[in-house]
């Protein structure tokens, strides 16, 4: 139930952040995330996260530190190498902006959720799920 009642808040904050007619080309996600995702690469990745970053997946999820979340990830790319990577739908209002993609590790299928926002004019991830 409570992971259902997450995703039905972050879908609507998608939404939220969707409703604007013009979006911010500038809030695109970086290639640098797409890539390193793409890789498996966690410390990569962990360069944009903000210094606590809300991560879910599958069986861990809470606030983590920038470090603690980079360690977090490194486990779930070793466990799920990536197969593939593609960015799927993504949108952003003002400050935010919000990515999906689908990732594929073997036969595994998993949904990636970004969610980030421009703090000290750097585009940063301030949550990241993973979902099966």
């Amino acid at each position: 139930m409570k992971n259902i009642l997450k995703t039905v808040v972050f879908g609507l904050m998608i939404s939220i952040v969707n409703c604007s007619p013009a979006t911010a080309q500038s809030n695109n996600l970086p290639q640098g995330i797409i890539t390193s995702t793409a890789n498996g690469n966690a410390e990569k990745l962990a360069s944009y996260f903000n210094e606590n970053i809300e991560l879910v997946i599958p069986q861990k999820s809470g606030i983590f530190s920038k470090s603690q979340a980079q360690m977090i990830l490194k486990e779930f790319f070793s466990t799920n190498p990536p197969s593939s990577f593609k960015i799927i739908h993504q949108g952003s209002r003002q400050n935010a902006s919000f990515a999906i993609g689908n990732y594929k590790s073997g036969n595994n299928f998993y949904r990636f959720y970004f969610l980030t926002k421009k703090t000290n004019n750097k585009l940063l991830i301030h949550q990241l799920r993973i979902e099966k």
